[in-house]
């Protein structure tokens, strides 16, 4: 009698892959394991014990090392301390647990050369996904899912089983005679994803017994149409966003924006990468000029016609400066230029604002450059009595960004020039100058 085939689930692997199995030892990750050892794609196995479960934690690992020995199946086991790990960081235990096996899975594929890491999440684990970000509060990507194939801080991670239902699974496995362990937190209500999953789901079914697989394809849609808007935003970018916040400045036409569809989502999508919220695009919108907002290593200020943002400038230490010429880089990439000449090689005096040409005989003492710090004066060239710097610079309608990032060359008696901006009156060029100090600041 003909021997009747076993059932198989509908799952690709791309061609040439060997991939690395993020195995827990449940019936979703054991499933994977096989169906990869099927399609020839097992490259090795991964398991993690996070210590979270007493005994439960090393019965799971007992269990996949006997499985992966039975199967034939290289294995790699890592312990974690997670509860101390979470503590240090003052992250939850999940998001500890998430970080550690992430980061171990990326080292393992990269020492092993395998084109990724496996993990088991499923169709119905995607609608528990779409209903919780709904739950929380989220934008259009909050409600797309789970991603079949996507690469996170270096790793690639694929989700085979993404069209595959958690009753397809467990078929599956009955068929072939295979067993798994079972997590006992799976069960607890507290756990908002398992509320979802044993309480609003099963009711969801009654009104709509195919409920994962609607918001699946849902999700799906929704994808869809996110891509569509990511190309709209990129469009609108090119056209109302110039520069780069890490080097000159990243500017935004506030005009055209409130011009423009959907600003506030528009304004998110291109401030969100560096790491301002949603609450803050709200106030960057209503910002007057001046105005300033923080996020880690990046300001956001209100110029009279743009929102601008840059990276927080880091205070540069004073620079002693070659009296003789020469030229010095700068942190940020520019360079300050230094040439002495005799008045007589003298062209002519600069007028644009990134050089200046200064009397050398009345320098006291020696060069430095530094940045402006709190308090510091000096007498713009052209006018009467010392001024703040910070006050001059509002005057000139600068940027709380622009007053951040401002240097300034200076000698004994003070400022020499505040940098891109104005020479100090005492070393202005007169009828008496003999020797002439030639600064200018180059891209």
């Amino acid at each position: 009698m003909e021997e009747k085939s076993k059932p198989t689930l509908p799952v690709a692997f791309r061609s040439g892959e060997r991939l690395l199995m993020a195995l827990s030892g449940g019936a979703d990750s054991v499933a994977l394991l096989l169906l990869a050892a099927e399609a020839g794609v097992l490259g090795a196995a991964a398991h993690c014990n996070f210590h979270l479960r007493g005994e439960e934690s090393d019965r799971d690992e007992q269990f996949v090392r006997t499985l992966c020995e039975k199967l034939g199946v290289k294995l790699f086991v890592q312990h974690f301390s997670t509860t101390t790990e979470a503590e240090r960081l003052g992250e939850s235990v999940e998001m500890a647990a998430r970080r550690l096996r992430y980061e171990w899975f990326k080292t393992l594929c990269k020492e092993e050369q395998l084109t990724g890491v496996a993990v088991a999440h499923h169709r119905d684990d995607n609608a528990e996904t779409l209903l919780l970000n709904l739950l929380r509060g989220t934008g259009l990507k909050g409600l797309t899912g789970m991603r079949r194939d996507r690469t996170e801080n270096g790793l690639r991670i694929v989700r085979p089983l993404l069209d595959v239902s958690r009753t397809d699974i467990l078929d599956y496995l009955e068929a072939r005679g295979q067993d798994y362990v079972t997590d006992s937190t799976n069960a607890d209500s507290h756990y908002r994803r398992n509320k979802i999953r044993h309480e609003v789901l099963p009711l969801l079914r009654t009104i709509n017994p195919r409920i994962g697989q609607t918001l699946h394809e849902t999700a799906q849609r929704l994808a869809d149409a996110e891509r569509l808007c990511q190309y709209g935003a990129d469009q609108l970018r090119k056209q109302l966003v110039k520069g780069n916040p890490d080097h000159e400045g990243l500017e935004i036409d506030c005009e055209a924006l409130q011009s423009a569809p959907a600003a506030a989502s528009l304004l998110h999508e291109w401030l969100s990468p560096y790491g301002f919220t949603a609450t803050q695009t709200n106030e960057a919108l209503e910002m007057r000029t001046g105005g300033l907002l923080e996020s880690g290593q990046y300001l956001l200020t209100r110029t009279p016609s743009a929102l601008q943002l840059l990276r927080r400038p880091t205070p540069l230490a004073p620079i002693a400066l070659p009296m003789q010429g020469g030229e010095i880089q700068l942190p940020d990439g520019r360079t300050l230029s230094l040439q002495s000449l005799s008045r007589t090689a003298l062209k002519a005096i600069p007028k644009e604002p990134k050089a200046v040409a200064l009397d050398a005989e009345r320098i006291e003492g020696s060069l430095q450059l530094r940045s402006v710090t709190e308090g510091d004066r000096f007498t713009p060239f052209g006018m009467k009595g010392s001024r703040l710097v910070s006050d001059y610079l509002t005057d000139r309608h600068r940027s709380r960004i622009d007053k951040f990032s401002a240097l300034a060359i200076t000698d004994r008696a003070g400022i020499v020039w505040l940098v891109g901006e104005r020479l100090d009156e005492r070393l202005r060029i007169i009828r008496q100058t003999q020797r002439i100090l030639l600064l200018k600041i180059n891209r």
